[in-house]
């Protein structure tokens, strides 16, 4: 178990150290502010990082200048209170201290949790190339290894769901393309019959409407182009889907005005529900897009005022 915990350690280094920079460069360097220390570090962090156990800081002699911030996870466990504590005989303060560079410690068991552990430290230098701090960052292997077990069968498990992805992307293409053939098809015929006219323009619509949906699925699920999770992103597909339908639908409620105002004047009432339904889809997808740009500008306007 040690063998494989040190393989995925030194695999994993640069991602880990890169990422736990991240939350590090929102600290100012040169004046260390122990409160936006803790509020840094806090919940959101271990819920990002549920593996991790404990943060905590120390200056260039080793003395711990914070107290412990502790993964709610482990807080029954590990003390927080131990600022001032002289770590500059540990392992990893004197592998940070020697290469001035992101380290991570053989695994051992800890003292206080008696569960197999690892320290990264990450060391904060000046201009002058010297060591002003060190985060010291304590990994509760166990938790780490399944979270590396989960995210190698999450990825197994997008590969196949990318290969049907794909295979569903193919068919509605194909299923696209079939209706153009209709539509040509239709358009074609010797008689110049309004039906026929009608009918090839709705197959056209329609057949865009199935390709631009393969295409979004193509691009979102397989080449992972766009980020679903964006509104914005999800508002265009919606909106240039639905106008595909609903001038689909307007093309279908003409055709029947024309071909019940010729034949069976009785029954346009019909062709008018189509015209209601059309109606109604307008606005429905009117207040969606004037509800998501509002939604969206709201959450810009909070993601500044948090900066």
């Amino acid at each position: 178990m040690v063998s494989k915990t040190k393989y995925l350690l030194e695999s994993n280094k640069y991602r880990l150290c890169t990422a736990l920079k991240t939350y590090i460069d929102k600290i100012p360097v040169d004046n260390f502010d122990e409160d936006l220390f803790y509020k840094v570090f806090s919940e959101e962090f271990f819920i990002e990082f549920p593996y991790i156990e404990l943060v905590y800081v120390l200056n260039k002699d080793g003395v711990q200048i914070s107290d412990n911030v502790v993964n709610p996870i482990f807080s029954s466990k590990i003390p927080k209170k131990v600022k001032g504590y002289d770590r500059s005989k540990r392992p990893y303060y004197k592998e940070a201290v020697a290469k001035k560079d992101c380290t991570i410690t053989q695994p051992y068991t800890s003292i206080v949790t008696s569960d197999l552990t690892a320290t990264i430290s990450i060391p904060i230098l000046n201009e002058n190339d010297e060591i002003i701090y060190i985060y010291c960052f304590d990994i509760d292997l166990k938790g780490f290894m399944f979270n590396q077990d989960v995210d190698i069968n999450k990825e197994r498990f997008d590969f196949f769901v990318r290969i049907f992805y794909s295979i569903f992307s193919i068919i509605l293409a194909l299923l696209s393309l079939k209706l153009i053939i209709w539509a040509v098809s239709s358009l074609t015929e010797l008689s110049l019959d309004i039906k026929h006219i009608f009918e090839g323009v709705i197959l056209i619509t329609l057949s865009i409407a199935i390709f631009d949906l393969a295409r979004t699925i193509f691009e979102e699920e397989v080449l992972i182009y766009k980020d679903p999770r964006k509104h914005s992103e999800t508002r265009k597909t919606m909106t240039r889907f639905l106008a595909s339908i609903i001038i689909a639908v307007s093309i279908e409620a003409l055709m029947l005005v024309f071909k019940f105002a010729m034949t069976e004047p009785n029954k346009l009432l019909y062709s008018l529900g189509l015209f209601i339904s059309v109606g109604v889809l307008i606005v429905s997808l009117g207040i969606y897009v004037y509800l998501g740009s509002k939604a969206e500008i709201n959450i810009k306007r909070f993601e500044r005022e948090q900066k």
